[in-house]
């Protein structure tokens, strides 16, 4: 009783969830990845944002004044263009 009301209640019941994993069984793999090297690819990806990180928090002010100098510059010339056009 118990297990007719969980297959209703998930939607699936014992006979084609076995099917279902009988099937995928039945792929070839052709190439197998060592958990060691998943972990350290892993370790590299992590590794690598985190210097990323580190190096934007480092030079992050040098990079929100190189963009502030950039539409200060940008801004100027602008105005330059206007008051040229104007005389």
């Amino acid at each position: 009783m118990r297990s007719d009301l969980r297959s209703q209640r998930f939607g699936f019941s014992a006979i084609p969830s076995f099917l279902l994993f009988r099937l995928d069984s039945t792929i070839a793999i052709q190439h197998y990845i060592d958990p060691a090297t998943t972990a350290m690819v892993t370790q590299i990806i992590a590794g690598i944002v985190i210097s990323v990180g580190v190096a934007v928090g480092l030079f992050w002010r040098r990079i929100v004044l190189f963009f502030q100098n950039l539409r200060i510059k940008q801004t100027q010339r602008s105005i330059e263009k206007q008051t040229d056009r104007n005389h």
